[in-house]
C-alpha cells in the first residue's frame, strides 16, 4: 500500500467531513500529518482540480470530486431514486419532467417521463444541450461554488439558439443573481422555439448541485403567469429527490458568502 496515497486520501476525507473549508494547518492537525507535507499534498490535489482554494485561503474539494461524484450518480442511483417523483410530477401537472446532470460545459439529459400531451421537443435522453440557454443548466449553474461558477461561464459559447437566448456572460450572470433569489429557472423560449421550461437544482448531501429537475411544455400551455405555479411543485419535489440524497436546507439559505454556494429556497412561497 502507498503511504502517500493514504495520506492524500485521509485529506480529501477530512476536506469532505467538514462543515467549511479549512485551512492547511487546521488539515494537518485532523490528519497528524506535518505542515510540509499537507502543503505538498494539498498543492498537488490542488493542480488536479481535487481539492479548491477560496479568495480567503481555505480549502475544500474541488470541482473534480463533483465531476466523479456525478458520473456515479447519473449512471447509477440518480434516475432510480428520482424516477417516482418525476413520474408524480408528470401526472400532476400533465407537462414533460427532464432529469439532468452537468457534463463538461453542458447539460446531459439522463432521464425524462414524456406527457401524453407532449409538444415535440429535441430533449432525448442521453443527449445534451447548452447551460446558458436551459432551465436545467442555469438551475445547476446559480448554486455551484462561486470558483466552479465562474469557471464553467468562461467555457460556454454563448451561441444564440433562438431570439430569446442570453448571449453574454454578464447578463447570464445577472440572470443567476435572480434563479439564486427566487430558487428556480426559467428557459423562457431560450433554447427551442415554442417551448418554456421551468428548473430546480438537486442538491448532493454537502450542499451542491448533483443535478437538475424541469417541466417543459409549449408556451401555449406554459404561460408566464402558470410557469411561476409549476415552480412550487418543481421546487417541492426538487427538495424531495434532494432529501434523500441527504440534503439538508440550512436555516438561513439566502446568506451567501464567497466560499459557500447558495441553497435553492425549497418549499411552497
Amino acid at each position: 500500500m502507498s503511504r502517500t496515497v493514504l495520506k492524500a486520501l485521509d485529506v480529501l476525507e477530512t476536506l469532505a467531513y467538514s462543515a467549511q473549508p479549512l485551512s492547511a494547518p487546521e488539515v494537518a492537525e485532523r490528519c497528524g500529518l506535518t505542515r510540509p507535507t499537507t502543503y505538498r499534498l494539498i498543492s498537488t490535489l490542488v493542480a488536479r482540480g481535487y481539492v479548491a482554494t477560496g479568495q480567503d485561503g481555505r480549502y475544500r474539494l474541488g470541482s473534480k470530486m463533483l465531476s466523479l461524484s456525478k458520473r456515479l450518480i447519473e449512471h447509477a442511483q440518480l434516475p432510480l431514486i428520482a424516477r417516482p417523483d418525476m413520474e408524480a410530477l408528470c401526472q400532476a401537472t400533465g407537462e414533460s419532467v427532464h432529469l439532468a446532470v452537468i457534463e463538461d460545459h453542458e447539460v446531459l439529459y439522463v432521464d425524462k417521463v414524456e406527457s401524453a400531451r407532449a409538444a415535440q421537443m429535441y430533449s432525448v435522453v442521453g443527449t445534451r444541450n447548452p447551460l446558458h440557454s436551459t432551465s436545467l443548466g442555469k438551475a445547476i449553474l446559480a448554486f455551484l461554488p462561486q470558483d466552479e461558477q465562474q469557471l464553467l461561464l468562461g467555457r460556454i459559447s454563448y451561441t444564440e439558439r433562438t431570439p430569446n437566448t442570453i448571449t453574454s456572460r454578464s447578463e447570464l450572470e445577472h440572470h443567476l443573481d435572480m434563479i439564486r433569489t427566487r430558487g428556480y429557472a426559467i428557459d423562457d423560449v431560450e433554447n427551442e422555439e415554442g417551448i418554456r421550461c421551468v428548473g430546480v437544482p438537486i442538491m448532493g448531501n454537502t450542499g451542491v448541485p448533483i443535478a437538475a429537475i424541469s417541466i417543459s411544455g409549449p408556451v401555449m400551455r406554459i404561460t408566464p403567469d402558470r410557469a411561476t405555479e409549476l415552480a412550487v411543485a418543481l421546487r417541492e419535489t426538487g427538495r424531495r429527490i434532494s432529501e434523500k440524497f441527504g440534503f439538508v436546507q440550512p436555516e438561513h439559505s439566502s446568506s451567501i458568502t464567497e466560499t459557500e454556494p447558495a441553497s435553492p429556497i425549497f418549499g411552497t412561497g
